[in-house]
């Protein structure tokens, strides 16, 4: 059974099928011992089993299979490692190891689980393991570890330290971003898998090793602080025995680290996961209080909500954290009262941001997030009340969430669950019903009844079909909880009978809907009539109700089938059209409405069928068969197939009342218009509607038969089959074989047949005492299961092979005949008997068993351990009897008789397509089909999977389900048996198939060759390995020599075979016999065709994105071959043989490795060459010329001796003048080069700094400048002098050392005196060394190469080229000055130009020249500079607009690493001439900018304050821009964290620089007084004589910077921010400088936006006070006006850090109640606003103590005319703008005083202005506003209110 949400298409991983399964009590279930022969005892032995085994009809059989498996694997796998058979051996038992764990769990002893374990840990760690081998061991590694509590850490420990020095290896290791080694895309994630699962296996010191190795890499200036984190958040153990609490080592450090930062950094998710799942592994252990509120602040600004009119977008707002922490970490903290307080604050403040009419671009991710709580509450209930004890610590009681704290937290989020359900976003939809499902789960009577109220007016509606539609969808999945709620299975009839005329075939939507609903609640309810019942004594009030009530489901059932029906009648008009093909299945043909109302009603039938009672079955199944009977629908509509189905679901879930009621009436029907209708068959081509849909009929209920078919007439029904086949009207004789196939399937299929929802006997209830009401929504154990199964016997057999021995048999000898031209068939009726034969195969295959034996096969390649189990197919039935044709093995004889067929009509009539089809098709079940198709089974699974999620408990014991779930999860583990076939042995009959198959994927019509080319990929895809025994055979096909169409067939085919598909292509195999071969003959591909162009960019694009680097010489892997020696100890020795005897086998089969190993390196080597040479001919097609450069690049290794020619050929192709694409092309090769020939750095080893750290509390030591680091920053009067000084200095390039302590041991490069000389060149060079320096050196090629490179070519170099840049900083650091003199002049000419091409190219050999020379020999470096300092400073003088960014680029790449090597650039930097113009300063700026905070150095603080400096000397200068800019990039560095010493200064401090120039510019808010005629720059001179202009100019520069830096700073900002608040007031509302208006306006967005620390806020509260609270006069009411405005935003923003502080609230409460007085309107107007929304936020909160105030407020009496009435005026209207607040704070719902304010403010209509303008806004915005749900809104006001209101609210005619 399937039940569907509409609209929605679920993406669903089937592991989630085994990840439910887990949960499950693995051995309770009490038939253990029955049918497995064990004792109890001996069955706990094993890890885990699947306890759905236990109830397969063949579960006595299983025992033997799986020790047989296991035995196998064990042994394989051993003998794999030890003799170094990674592939196929290691790979092919892996595979068997992984379906093992599918069909059988963790069925192996904790000493086998313990011992797999750590051999793929060995495996995963190993350092000369290939990895795409580790990515794929990591996968089962994972498997093998994810039930954690199946081994404690006591029975084993893992290595951090190994598993760390892997993770470097394949994440950080600088040969992949060179192309030396190619990885896996999936390797990353694995591993991180690995880690997950690993780490609480790490010894006890673990963490302190770990703090003290990665604790230097932690300076937030450098990159390393990511890499540094994520290592802390991949590694830190969180999961400790109880009493152990290393966390506390690193808690308080790391957290205080987190809360440091104010923006969110590149880390910020790393940490944050960290701390989830501390929390998680330690709930109730943690004290989180005294971080709620900045946690809560952190989250809320995460949403990015919007708040205010006036909102500038920030820059890097995209940035934020992982959404499933933000949903795990509240629901671990929810046991503290201070959490549950601010998730209801929480919800409260983002309530409004979910109705529908605030949908924005916040709305999936605020909706993500919260709607992922509930599920986190859910899982984490599980885990107190209902996991199983394990070593795992448990939760303290202390801890554990009391049902009152759940309650508050469902009746805070109920509300934004109640709007997010109408939501039309089809994502946020769903996450709101599981969130629903999982609150109707912890607390029914909140959520349920609430749902109910919603539901039953929306089935009443006719003109809201959305609302009815989401009401049903959130009833639907909250069903189950239904039964938990008082009262709730009194609803269940009127609920059933109320939505039946929601199957409407008029509204698809609607009609989903309702099947999905019926479906669940009918599930759930068994259909019987109890009201014989209802006299019992022992029932309840209730129970009597309901058993009264229960006469009624007869008439449901029959009302329910005559809609579905009726709805099928009205779907069938169209029967011609689209779905008169009968060349493609129904379902490729059906639309997507009509897929998922076939599923729904499908569902909904199948459903009301199994749960009906026998009386209600009979009536229901009569009214069918009187339905199908009296009308033909269309055999190929969608239609006729559905209604054909629920006959044969009848038939195989209700067998004892569907034989007499639909069986052989139908069956009695086909044989009596067969016998009407059979003169006319024999003659009539004709198709016969009504004969079509009788066949269709008894096709299906054949095919659920079972035996029923044995008790009607077996000789009418083959009589009348016999009749059938002499049809001559084709189109039915396709559904007259579908017979012979439906029948075979009922007879041999096995299959569960007592599917109810209840089962008497599973409860241990008495006949007499049950009553099916007392069981709705029952949910039983597995244990408890009793399953009834239909089990061919020999009887069905016997049948079975009586129909092929009547018909298949003559049919296969009417082949043979004409297969050998004694009887040869016209194409009609060889179509005709291979139809025949396809339906036998596919209705007998069951029967048929695939030749396994190991005579039978073959390995494709060589291996040194056996790779094929002795039982490589999985039992299926409990009978082994094999049904044989013509007494010969069925499989064989069959190929032996469709081979010579094909081959005929290969020969004599190859465009026969129609017949190689079936042949294609019967070829393909030969080799794998076993009764059922892989997708059949696999939509079952998804099937199962969602009917999971919507009807499954997720709290609450998991093997504890609804019966009809474990019913199917049960008939799921009998069918994945049928279908799993990867690592299935190549057999002599594969063999020959696969080869057949070959031919036809090449052969010359389109339709044939894609069939077989998808049959041959899924054969590759389950027999690994198998690619070995066709490459040549494939590569043949691409033979040039045939005539022209043929050939270009076969081209085609053979490249499609080489590309393959989802099992991957032969260029990406991982053997080198294959890509040897496939690499050339690919090249010798002449076709221009577009086919062929395109197999050749898919090949490249799938190499580029799965290619990973292949082992050439073989390891031994010594770890795991330990591990493996313990294992193969364990066997019996009888089996694998004596200790002397594995010790002799390994060393001749290490002999042959080393053979193994010098012939990959001669295929490597052949491969290469041949490349190369096809390369340099040049006299191919493009395609082929590009691809063979492009494989080339793959072949760039280091465990190879790099190749002369090699690097030639792409030091050629670099200046390739006549292809874009070859030089693109050729430039990671060249790095790859250049890798391969570096010098090795000389590094010396730093020892003991790491004792002179000061440390904090906890061992942290302190962050940043210190006493013992000093040695490391800039000093220019330390600088080295001379060239022995600057050779003997230990340069330290890489910005962390030394910041956050240093390491143990640091190494570090060695001075240049001791680094490696590059000698004289060229005699000292190597044979590829000489090569590049040759090319290099040559005129005529740095001409062509520099020409290209400054060509303008926007798609090639629209910006400056890292990879350039980097090629030359690898030529001039590996050859040094040798190429000065070459490239001089090509660079001054560069340089001189004004042309943005050619500064781009210098830009990025200069970069590269700089960078290049940092290990030069200090008489070099000295030459260098004195010849490129004139071309930076011409080139410096030569900027313009275009080439400025690429100047920038080069500035920040030059000076990277240690200033003091750098010093000559940074001088050139430094010159600013005054002289310049403004372009040309600003432009030197970005350039020193770039320079120093493209990549922030702490190193450098005294350069630092030089330009700091450098930009107050020139803060009131026009480019104001780049001032503020560089200014900002300087103070965003400036970071406090917990540990930093202080008695160091450590940056500029942007608190000294704001100080300084405050008192400059605040004498620019001295009241204005009556200067507003005056202009601006006589204003300016009137408020500072003499100084107005500079002030204003100094201000400018400074509101720009101050927008700048609140965007891009890492830390909080100081207090003194603020005080420039009154200023930017002040200046937003002077339109006498737009421009300055503008940026006072972004600066005040910025302010009001960003988090602020607690000195902040008080000083933000203290200036707003002083613009708002002004009573002199001096400030304009404009600015009070935007004050308020910039209050709400920043108390949004920082919710809960205000809230925390009650001094805070009160008076951010008293300013806003305080400015509903103020003598200006326009500020009473805002600080109703803001009193508004401060209330609608939950920040403050208007008791009826206020409102009081202000109902007295707006009861003040006055008189016109009198001087003290303007008084009482003023306060009559604020209090009515204090009511009016109340209203706009509750814009969608009707608050408990709405009412009673709205009446009063009604009487105030006819007051003076401005009170009646303000009553008369609040009640059209409250029309506005409720006006879609008043009919729900007027309820809440009484008769009297609604007359007051009726006027005022509504036209009179809205009631009408």
């Amino acid at each position: 059974m399937e039940i569907n949400l509409p609209d929605t298409e679920f993406q669903l991983d089937v592991e989630d099928l085994d990840e439910a399964e887990n949960e499950e009590e693995d051995l309770e279930h009490p038939g253990i011992c029955g049918h497995a022969g064990l004792s109890r005892k001996f069955a706990h032995h094993y890890q885990q089993q699947l306890s759905a085994n236990f109830l397969l009809p063949y579960s006595a059989q299983l025992d033997a299979e799986s020790s047989l498996w296991m035995q196998e694997i064990k042994e394989g796998l051993a003998k794999s490692v030890i003799l170094g058979d990674f592939r196929p051996g290691l790979i092919i038992w892996s595979t068997r190891l992984e379906q093992y764990m599918r069909l059988f769990g963790r069925k192996f002893t904790k000493e086998d689980h313990i011992q797999l374990v750590k051999l793929y840990f060995e495996l995963v760690t190993d350092a000369n393991m290939e990895v795409s081998l580790i990515s794929r061991m990591c996968q089962i590694l994972c498997d093998l570890l994810r039930k954690t509590e199946l081994i404690s850490p006591t029975d084993l420990q893992l290595s951090w330290r190994k598993l760390y020095e892997t993770y470097e290896r394949i994440q950080y290791d600088r040969d992949q971003w060179h192309g030396l080694l190619q990885v896996p895309d999936s390797l990353g994630t694995n591993f991180t898998l690995v880690l997950n699962c690993c780490r609480c296996y790490f010894p006890q010191d673990a963490t302190r090793e770990m703090l003290d190795t990665w604790r230097p890499l932690l300076c937030p200036h450098a990159p390393s602080m990511k890499k540094g984190i994520r290592y802390f958040a991949h590694f830190l153990p969180t999961v400790m025995a109880p009493g152990e609490e290393h966390w506390r080592l690193w808690f308080d450090e790391f957290l205080g680290l987190w809360l440091s930062f104010a923006s969110v950094t590149s880390w910020e998710n790393d940490i944050i996961s960290l701390f989830c799942r501390l929390a998680l592994d330690n709930l109730g252990r943690v004290d989180w209080t005294p971080y709620i509120s900045v946690i809560f602040t952190k989250f809320l600004r995460n949403l990015r909500l919007p708040v205010g009119k006036k909102r500038v977008k920030l820059t890097g707002e995209k940035k934020s954290f992982d959404i499933a922490s933000a949903a795990i970490w509240p629901a671990c903290m929810l046991h503290e009262d201070l959490c549950l307080t601010a998730l209801e604050d929480l919800f409260k403040a983002v309530e409004l941001y979910f109705h529908p009419s605030n949908y924005g671009d916040w709305t999936a991710k605020l909706s993500s997030m919260l709607m992922k709580i509930p599920q986190c509450i859910v899982g984490r209930v599980n885990l107190e009340r209902y996991k199983k004890p394990s070593w795992l610590p448990a939760v303290p009681v202390t801890a554990h969430l009391s049902d009152d704290r759940i309650r508050r937290f469902a009746l805070a989020m109920k509300p934004i669950l109640l709007l997010n359900m109408y939501s039309k976003h089809i994502g946020m939809r769903l996450e709101t019903l599981f969130a629903l499902k999982n609150l109707a789960e912890l607390v029914p009577d909140l959520i349920v009844p609430e749902l109910l109220e919603r539901l039953y007016p929306a089935l009443d509606s006719l003109t809201e079909p959305h609302r009815l539609t989401a009401s049903m969808s959130a009833v639907t999945i909250c069903m189950r909880s239904l039964f938990s709620i008082e009262q709730g299975r009194s609803h269940v009839l009127p609920l059933l009978m109320a939505v039946l005329p929601g199957i409407d075939s008029n509204d698809y939507r609607k009609s989903t809907c309702t099947f999905s609903f019926l479906t669940c609640l009918v599930s759930m309810v068994p259909l019987e009539d109890c009201s014989d019942s209802a006299d019992r004594t022992d029932l309840s009030e209730e129970e009597r109700s309901l058993c009264h009530a229960s006469a009624g489901f007869e008439e449901f059932a029959l009302q329910c089938f005559d809609r579905c029906l009726m709805y099928i009648s009205n779907s069938t008009n169209d029967l011609h059209g689209r779905h008169d093909s009968v060349s493609r299945d129904i379902n490729e043909r059906m639309t997507r409405e009509e897929k998922f109302t076939r599923l729904g009603m499908s569902s909904l039938v199948a459903t009301i069928i199994y749960q009906c009672s026998d009386q209600i079955c009979a009536s229901v199944l009569q009214q069918l068969y009187s339905f199908v009977s009296s009308r033909y629908l269309s055999y190929n509509h969608y239609t006729g197939a559905a209604v054909a189905s629920f006959c044969a679901m009848a038939v195989r879930l209700r067998p004892a009342v569907a034989e007499k009621v639909i069986f052989e009436p139908i069956l009695k029907l086909l044989r009596d218009r067969v016998r009407i209708a059979a003169k006319d068959l024999a003659v009539n081509e004709e198709m016969d509607e009504e004969i079509a849909w009788t066949v269709k009929l008894a096709a299906e209920v054949l095919g659920s038969s079972g035996r029923i078919v044995l008790n009607s007439q077996r000789s009418s029904l083959v009589q009348c089959m016999e009749t059938l086949l002499l049809t001559k009207c084709s189109l039915l004789y396709k559904l007259v074989v579908v017979l012979f196939r439906s029948c075979l399937r009922g007879l041999l299929l096995t299959f569960p047949t007592n599917m109810r929802s209840v089962n008497s006997e599973e409860l241990d209830v008495a006949p007499d005492e049950f009553l099916p009401i007392r069981h709705w929504c029952q949910s039983i154990p597995q244990r408890s299961l009793k399953v009834e199964w239909y089990v061919p016997n020999d009887a069905e057999v016997d049948f079975a092979e009586e129909l092929i021995r009547q018909f298949l048999e003559p049919a296969l000898e009417i082949l043979r005949f004409h297969a050998d031209g004694s009887q040869p068939l016209d194409r009609k009726e060889l179509e005709r008997t291979l139809l025949l034969v396809e339906m036998f195969v596919a209705g007998a295959a069951i029967r048929f068993p695939f030749d396994s034996a190991t005579v039978n096969q073959i390995l494709p390649c060589e291996t040194a351990v056996k790779i094929y189990s002795i039982s490589p197919d999985p039992i299926i039935c409990t009978s082994e009897r094999e049904i044989l044709i013509a007494g010969r093995p069925a499989r064989q004889y069959l190929f032996d008789v469709i081979q010579p067929v094909l081959r005929k009509i290969s020969l004599d009539d190859e465009d026969d397509v129609k017949s190689i089809k079936i042949i294609l098709r019967i070829f393909r079940s030969l080799m794998f089909f076993r009764g059922l198709e892989n997708e059949e089974v696999q939509s079952r699974i998804k099937g199962h999977i969602v009917t999971g999620k919507q009807l499954g408990r997720n709290l609450g014991f998991r093997n504890e389900q609804l019966r009809l779930l474990l019913f199917e999860r049960l008939a799921i583990q009998h069918l994945r048996r049928h279908y799993d076939h990867r690592g299935s042995p190549l057999t002599k009959l594969r063999l020959a198939v696969l080869m057949e198959m070959i031919q036809l994927a090449t052969g010359p019509y389109r339709d044939i060759r894609i069939l077989g080319q998808n049959y041959f990929t899924d054969g590759m895809n389950n027999i690994r390995f198998a690619y070995r025994a066709f490459v040549d055979e494939i590569l043949n096909k691409l033979d040039q020599s045939l005539g022209d169409v043929e050939q270009k067939a076969q081209m085609k085919g053979s490249l499609y075979l080489i590309l393959g598909g989802r099992g991957g292509s032969l260029v990406n195999k991982h053997d080198w016999h294959t890509l040897a071969k496939c690499f050339p003959a690919l090249l010798k591909v002449a076709s221009d065709s577009r086919t062929a162009t395109a197999i050749f960019d898919k090949l490249a694009e799938r190499m580029d994105r799965n290619f990973s680097t292949t082992m050439i010489c073989i390891h031994a892997a010594e770890g795991a071959s330990r591990v493996a020696d313990e294992m193969l100890n364990l066997l019996d020795p009888a089996v694998i043989g004596s200790t002397d005897e594995r010790s002799a086998q390994r060393v001749v089969v290490w002999n042959k490795r080393l053979e193994e190993s010098a012939e990959n390196e001669r295929l490597f080597l052949s491969l290469s060459h041949s490349l190369i040479d096809f390369v340099r001919e040049r006299i191919t097609k493009p395609k082929n010329f590009h691809f063979a450069l492009f494989v080339l690049s793959f072949l760039v290794r280091r465990d190879v001796a790099l190749s002369v020619d090699l690097a030639n050929v792409f030091m050629d192709n670099w200046a390739n003048t006549s292809s874009d694409k070859a030089r693109a092309l050729a430039k990671h090769p060249i790095l790859s080069v250049m890798r391969c020939i570096k010098r090795p750095i000389i590094r010396t080893t730093l020892n003991g700094l790491d004792k002179n750290v000061p440390k904090e509390s906890m061992g942290a030591p302190q962050a940043g400048i210190r006493s013992d680091n000093l040695w490391l920053c800039f000093d220019e009067n330390q600088l080295p002098r001379n060239e022995k000084e600057y050779e003997s200095t230990i340069f330290v390039d890489k910005a962390h050392h030394g910041y956050y302590g240093f390491p143990e041991s640091l190494r570090v490069a060695s001075p240049v005196k001791d680094q490696v000389v590059a000698g004289d060149m060229p005699s000292s060079l190597s044979s590829v060394e000489r090569a590049v320096y040759d090319k290099m050196m040559e005129e005529a090629y740095v001409e062509i190469l520099i020409r290209l490179m400054s060509v303008e070519d926007s798609k090639q170099h629209g910006k400056f080229d890292q990879f350039t840049y980097w090629i030359f900083r690898t030529l001039f650091r590996h050859f040094e000055d040798a190429f000065l003199p070459i490239f001089l002049p090509h660079l001054t000419r560069l340089v001189s130009s004004k042309d943005e091409h050619q500064h781009r190219c210098a830009a990025e050999i200069l970069s590269g020249i700089v960078r290049g020379s940092k290990r030069w020999p200090y008489k070099k470096l000295l030459h260098m500079w004195d010849v490129v300092t004139p071309l930076l400073k011409t080139a410096l003088a030569n900027l313009s607009t275009e080439s400025l960014a690429d100047w920038g680029v080069f500035a920040q790449f030059a000076n990277e690493g240690d200033a003091r090597r750098n010093f000559p650039l940074i001088k050139i930097f430094f010159e600013l001439p005054r002289t310049d113009t403004s372009f040309q300063s600003s432009s030197r700026l970005y350039v020193l900018q770039s320079a120093f905070f493209g990549s922030f150095d702490w190193r450098r603080k005294e350069l630092h304050t030089k330009i700091l400096d450098l930009m107050k000397d020139r803060i009131e200068e026009p480019y104001r821009d780049r001032v503020a800019w560089t200014l900002s990039n300087l103070f965003r560095n400036e970071i406090h964290l917990p540990t930093t010493n202080q008695s160091i200064q450590q940056t500029p401090r942007l608190v000294d620089f704001l100080t300084e120039y405050y008192d400059k510019i605040k004498a620019l808010l001295l009241p204005p007084n009556h200067l507003n005629h005056l202009n601006h720059l006589n204003y300016l001179n009137h408020l500072i004589p003499g100084q107005g202009e500079p002030a204003m100019a100094i201000f400018k520069t400074l509101v720009k910077m101050i927008s700048q830096t609140v965007i891009l700073s890492l830390s909080f900002g100081p207090p003194q921010l603020q005080w420039f608040l009154p200023l930017l007031l002040r200046f937003e509302n002077d339109s006498r400088d737009e421009e300055l208006r503008n940026d006072c306006l972004t600066a005040l967005a910025c302010l009001s936006q960003i988090a602020l620390s607690l000195p902040e806020i008080e000083e933000m509260l203290t200036q707003v006070e002083t613009v708002v609270g002004d009573q002199t006069g001096n400030v304009p009411w404009r600015d009070r006006v935007l004050a308020l405005g910039h209050l709400q935003t920043v108390v949004f923003n920082n919710f809960f850090t205000i809230k925390s502080n009650s001094d805070w609230v009160q008076r951010v409460h008293r300013l806003a109640v305080q400015n509903l007085e103020n003598e200006s309107l326009e500020v009473r107007e805002t600080a109703s606003v803001t009193l508004a929304g401060l209330v609608q936020c939950g920040f403050i909160s208007l008791e009826k103590s206020f409102l009081d105030q202000f109902f007295r407020k707006s009861t003040t009496k006055y008189r016109l005319g009198e001087e003290k009435s303007a008084k009482a005026l003023l306060t009559r209207h604020a209090g009515i703008l204090g009511l009016t607040a109340y209203i706009s704070a509750f814009p969608y719902s009707v608050a408990i005083h709405t009412p009673d304010i709205l009446v009063i403010l009604s009487g105030h209509v006819n007051d003076p202005q401005p009170i009646n303008q303000t009553v008369s806004n609040a009640i059209k915005d409250f029309r506005r506003t409720h006006l879609d749900n008043w009919s729900e809104h007027k309820k809440l006001f009484s008769e009297d209110q609604l007359e007051r209101l009726t006027d005022l609210l509504v036209s009179p005619t809205y009631y009408a």
